[in-house]
């Protein structure tokens, strides 16, 4: 029962996030105003404002916590609480790195970026406390609506590229003979 993720604890998960995502949005409007932020970072695409994301993220906090609670009821799951927080952990500080780097115009989110695409052939880091990591560790910088929908297609993505790798270790099999 330890290795569990209750109701209780996704319901009290998503809570928090809702009161921490709400308040920032509350910061916002009280002092220079909610902000808007354009896909591609180019005033000329639609801009997505920061309420969006004040709405979305509560229900995409508990439908990945749903997720992760769902794989490890499964009975062959080898996997801890502790390993899915250490993975989610993982997730919000290379969405934080990327954040203020972008923040401060620091070119290096290049290199991290590229880093990130490397570890995705040796980790599945398309699973949801990944994801889950990505999305609250970058939407204080990019809102959340921006990093759901890129972080969703960098999931599939990994997922592709994890699947590849696994396939081609079975493929190439060491041989024993001399």
């Amino acid at each position: 029962m330890k290795n569990q993720l209750t109701l209780k604890l996704r319901i009290l998960i998503t809570t928090v996030v809702t009161f921490l995502v709400w308040g920032h949005i509350a910061w916002d409007y009280a002092h220079e105003g909610i902000p808007v932020h354009y896909i591609l970072h180019s005033k000329d695409m639609p801009g997505i404002p920061n309420w969006w994301g004040a709405i979305v993220l509560p229900f995409f906090t508990y439908f990945l916590l749903f997720r992760m609670s769902k794989r490890l009821k499964e009975t062959e799951n080898k996997e801890s609480l502790k390993l899915i927080g250490l993975r989610f952990l993982g997730g919000i500080l290379f969405a934080v790195s990327i954040s203020v780097s972008f923040m401060n115009g620091i070119d290096i989110t290049d290199y991290i970026m590229g880093l990130i695409f490397l570890l995705a052939f040796f980790f599945p880091l398309y699973k949801s406390e990944y994801l889950l990591g990505w999305v609250l560790g970058s939407s204080f910088s990019f809102g959340a609506i921006i990093p759901i929908g890129f972080g969703s297609i960098l999931a599939l993505l990994f997922f592709i590229f994890y699947k590849l790798s696994v396939f081609i270790k079975g493929l190439v099999k060491p041989s024993n003979t001399v």
